[in-house]
């Protein structure tokens, strides 16, 4: 396909955003960054249960919708020697195995890297079982004092997104090696660590093995390899990798004679005494044949032979071959394979099969055996019995002291089988996640020594734990909001911020504490973040990030605001009481950051607090709040500690039960999650000669001011409609509105903003009617529709400017967001989009202060769409990747769909037609889920124009017939000959 000019191609139709009017084409409005669009759209945000990803693989359960977790998980796990591994049978791959023996022997002099590969790409093969058990057995020997790890980098994971790339692996590594600090808060910075860290344990004479399996590039592994040749790197692939300095060993199937010996022994190892192998030669090697001389298909047929002692090679030959030819789409390896997997499954007792099938809900990469029976729910020592014979089967592995996992293919067979069977997924996820809440909430109380729990004796065994636990913890919050449990999954993210807050490692810290925010903001748990939003200060701090910690209290304080509207509604004093009391440590904590910078509002905070508490009625310490927070009386223990107001937050209601000693305390167990910053010295006690100023009456000042705010209407309305909306018509009663302002007071202190409520109202009022001259131009013809546009909706813009110094003087922000929404909509309608983008990106900026990410996503996919309209594609873009997360995380689909919609559109035109596919393709998804058929029309309209230009053309067929179908049985009098209009020109429709 050649490439098109950015100005080429029939015009694109956008439509506007939610709230932006008709516009000037069939179609929405904004988007989402590359990192959003491409892959499955994350749907969970809208509608609970369904598609659950496996941590760092691309393995779903059922078919409603997607999730992707929140990044790749590098899971970086001990080597252990050959008698602590798991006991097999490792045959047939003799020649093979001393060769990486001989470069893995540290006294060798050749190079320290050498690369496992299969032929033909084929999966099965035995690479990550000949790489294991040659680095146990390396272990064993002693070889590596070091240390030896292994690494799943997930190379062929279906998502590119979802391979571990070495960014991921440092900090992981460093910790698995014992690395005595923290680790840098940079990949960079973490890199230069961990080649330090290598470069020292060299010249101590102390080796190292990585084993870096499942590697599909040179990008996966490049970074990690050591520069000393002491140490040495195993790496598996599918490929052959070139890698400078390495050493390839390509591994093809098993000789005849390995793989019936591979039988014969395994056979041996789980039937002792056995002679049916050699009874019945004809048929183990026809068996043998028939499983592709595949150690993975050998392994499980011959866990066939072992449960089934009357059972001969010549009749599971009989009935692999009867199975292979089911499979007769596959390739010749994957039906071996495939063959072996349902034969075993057959023989499955109906316990087992069903445990089988619901390993795959976990979504961590292992799980132990405790997590199995809340998984299948069902006893401990059952489920121990059930996962042995599983293990027996062959079906899965053992990888440690009561850990299992699955093969990558035996994973993706089982969750084939988890669709087909309707198994109850959702309540066997919830029982989980329970599980995984219940010991991540033992776990934080151990690392806040509150004493030993049921389940950790000592702080060391909770972040033993922990650290085993990490990636399906991390993957398990992702299942939780899926399965539309966001408190449960705030619950399990507030550990590990704990366990990063108690090792200092900040980056980590304020990336988890980030999406704590994110879980609670779902979880509507108003307490909750805030707690998160104070992690991220406090991580900040930690970090000698003083500008941005600051800028973290002021979100935090900024956010009391929903946290005291909260309390006001609630219908329980004690919930009222109770929020009052988190706002009030939340105001004191952000307060120790923001000193005198944010006075005014730490003061209006303190106010509002004292205003529902006097409203409600509630006790005397509340009612005395103020305009500062109650002081404490002094003592030795009363120190004035940062962080430690937060005593006072609302507690986490509890999912396990309180022990004796568990008094509740609001916020006990929050306070302790992370550690308590430097303290610092209190500042001067503020001069109270500021608040008291003698002042002019307020009242009689607002009384005047109110005067001429009505004198402004009064004025307008003695002119008619058209003197009226013209410049010089309204000039006077601008005038007036300027005055009525002036009178208001710049430093207008929070307890006197009622006085001037009632000014701000009537400027609005004022500034409304001046708007309403747009329909009306627009109702008189072109001419007056210009005239209205280019001459008076400028100077109608410094009305509305007037309406919203005012709100702001008195600390308005949603009147500030919804004067300028209004004035941006009428600015779109009129064509006046220069106009509509700057005053929807000052919505947005308001919105953003205010907590409201609905409000700041739908602002800046509106403004988004209006630079679209001007041909401003990447200022477009911009706009758009912003908006598109805002609005998803605010759970809002139809205008997602839309602000994906204006992306795929600007990077269309940006001669970006595979960026602009991923985009609409994620764009028609959310706007069909919302069941918004004009943003769905539109979607698809560029959709389709994407697929065209990728070489898709029977698709974009498909996409423009189902746009045009949509758009005739709307039959809107403006979509319906858009969408039309549209078609013809791009030669789909004929004219």
């Amino acid at each position: 396909m050649g490439e098109r000019g950015a100005a080429e191609g029939p015009p694109i139709p956008p439509a506007p955003p939610a709230g932006a009017g008709p516009g000037p084409g069939p179609g929405a409005g904004s988007a989402g960054a590359d990192s959003a669009a491409p892959g499955p759209v994350r749907l969970d945000a809208f509608a609970p249960g369904g598609r659950v990803y496996q941590a760092a693989r691309d393995l779903y359960v059922s078919e409603a919708h997607h999730v992707r977790p929140a990044g790749p998980l590098a899971v970086v796990e001990p080597v252990l020697p050959t008698d602590a591994a798991a006991a097999e049978v490792f045959v047939g791959r003799g020649t093979e195995r001393r060769e990486v023996l001989a470069v893995l022997d540290p006294a060798h002099g050749a190079t320290g890297m050498i690369v496992a590969s299969s032929v033909a790409g084929l999966a099965g093969i035995g690479k990550t079982a000949l790489a294991r058990s040659c680095a146990a057995e390396a272990v064993g020997r002693g070889w590596y004092a070091g240390g030896a790890v292994f690494v799943d980098l997930n190379g062929y994971a279906r998502d590119p997104a979802d391979q571990v790339m070495p960014e991921h692996v440092f900090a992981p590594m460093l910790h698995a090696l014992g690395f005595p600090g923290r680790p840098a808060d940079s990949p960079a910075g973490q890199a230069a660590q961990y080649h330090r860290m290598l470069a020292g344990l060299a010249a101590e004479g102390r080796p190292v093995l990585l084993v870096l399996d499942n590697a599909s590039s040179t990008a996966q592994i490049a970074d990690l390899m050591p520069r000393s040749r002491a140490h040495r790197t195993l790496i598996t692939s599918r490929h052959t990798l070139v890698t400078r300095g390495s050493r390839t060993l390509e591994l093809g199937a098993l000789s005849p004679a390995g793989a019936r010996a591979l039988v014969e022994e395994q056979l041996e190892f789980l039937s002792p005494g056995g002679t049916r192998t050699r009874q019945d030669a004809t048929g183990t090697e026809r068996l043998c044949r028939l499983c592709g001389h595949l150690p993975l298909a050998l392994h499980i047929a011959t866990a066939l032979l072992a449960r089934d002692p009357d059972l001969t090679p010549s009749d599971l030959a009989d009935e692999l071959a009867r199975a292979r030819h089911k499979l007769d789409v596959l390739d010749d390896g994957e039906r071996a394979v495939r063959a072996a997997f349902e034969l075993s499954y057959r023989r499955l007792t109906p316990q087992q099969a069903r445990m089988f099938r619901l390993l795959p809900v976990n979504p961590g990469p292992h799980i132990a055996t405790d997590a199995v029976a809340r998984l299948v729910d069902l006893a401990d020592d059952q489920a121990v019995g059930l996962i042995r014979e599983l293990a027996r089967a062959h079906v899965v592995e053992r990888v440690g002291n009561g850990v299992w996992r699955q093969h990558d293919l035996m994973r993706a067979y089982a969750i084939q089988l988890l669709g087909h069977h309707g198994d109850n997924q959702g309540a066997a996820s919830n029982r989980l996640i329970e599980h995984y809440i219940a010991l991540a909430a033992d776990a934080m109380a151990a690392l806040h020594g509150e004493g030993p729990t049921t389940s950790f004796p000592t702080v060391e065994a909770a972040l033993a734990w922990c650290d085993r636990e990490y990636p399906n913890l991390q993957a398990a919050t992702s299942m939780a909001a899926t399965f539309g449990d966001d408190d449960g999954a705030l619950r399990i993210q507030e550990t590990l911020v704990a366990v990063y807050a108690h090792r200092g490692q900040t980056a980590e810290w304020e990336a988890a504490a980030r999406s704590a925010v994110r879980f609670a903001r779902e979880a509507k748990d108003h307490p909750g973040r805030s707690r998160a939003l104070h992690q991220v200060m406090v991580a900040l701090e930690r970090a000698g990030r003083q500008g941005e910690a600051v800028e973290a209290a002021g979100v935090l304080l900024g956010f009391q605001q929903v946290v005291i509207e909260a309390a006001s509604l609630a219908e329980h004093p004690l919930d009222c009481q109770r929020l009052l009391q988190h706002a009030v440590a939340a105001v004191a904590e952000s307060g120790r950051l923001l000193g005198k910078r944010e006075r005014r509002l730490l003061h209006t905070r303190r106010a509002d607090i004292a205003r529902v508490a006097n409203a409600r009625r509630l006790d005397e310490t509340f009612r005395e709040i103020g305009p500062r927070a109650p002081r404490r009386p002094a003592g030795p223990d009363t120190e004035d500690v940062p962080g430690e107001d937060f005593r006072g937050t609302v507690p986490r209601p509890p999912r396990r039960p309180a022990g004796p000693d568990t008094e509740d305390v609001p916020g006990e167990d929050f306070r302790r999650t992370v550690p308590r910053p430097p303290r610092r010295p209190p500042e001067p006690a503020a001069e109270e000669e500021e608040e008291e100023e003698e002042e002019e009456e307020v009242p009689d000042v607002a009384l005047e001011a109110t005067r001429w705010a009505r004198e402004a209407l009064e004025r307008l309305s003695e002119h008619s409609p058209g003197v009226a909306r013209s410049v010089a018509g309204a000039a006077p009663a601008q005038m007036a509105a300027r005055r009525a302002l002036s009178l208001i007071p710049e430093d207008l202190r929070p307890e006197d903003a009622d006085d001037w409520r009632g000014v701000c109202a009537l400027l609005a009022r004022f500034a409304a009617a001046r708007l309403a001259g747009g329909p009306m131009s627009r109702d008189a013809g072109r001419l007056a529709q210009q005239d209205w546009s280019w001459g008076v909706l400028p100077h109608v813009a410094s009305t509305y400017e007037i309406a919203v110094q005012a709100y702001r003087r008195v600390n308005d922000a949603a009147a500030q967001v919804r004067l300028y929404t209004d004035l941006a909509e009428e600015s779109f309608q009129s064509g006046a989009y220069p106009l509509a983008a700057k005053y929807r990106l000052a919505a947005a900026g308001i919105a953003e202060t205010m907590g409201d990410e609905g409000g700041q996503g739908e602002a800046l996919s509106a403004a988004a769409h209006a630079h679209l309209l001007l041909a401003n594609h990447e200022e477009a873009a911009r706009f758009a990747e912003r908006a598109f997360p805002l609005l998803t995380a605010a759970k809002r689909p139809g205008p997602a769909g839309r602000a994906l919609t204006t992306l795929a559109n600007a990077r269309y035109s940006l001669n970006l037609p595979a960026q602009a596919l991923s985009a609409a393709l994620g764009a028609e998804a959310l706007t069909a889920s919302a069941g918004d058929l004009p943003g769905r029309t539109a979607a698809l309209l560029v959709l389709g124009l994407a697929q065209r230009d990728t070489d898709r053309a029977e698709d974009s067929s498909a996409s423009w017939r189902t746009a045009l179908h949509i758009a005739r049985t709307l039959d809107d009098p403006y979509l319906t000959p858009s969408t039309e209009s549209f078609l013809k020109s791009v030669g789909h429709l004929r004219g």
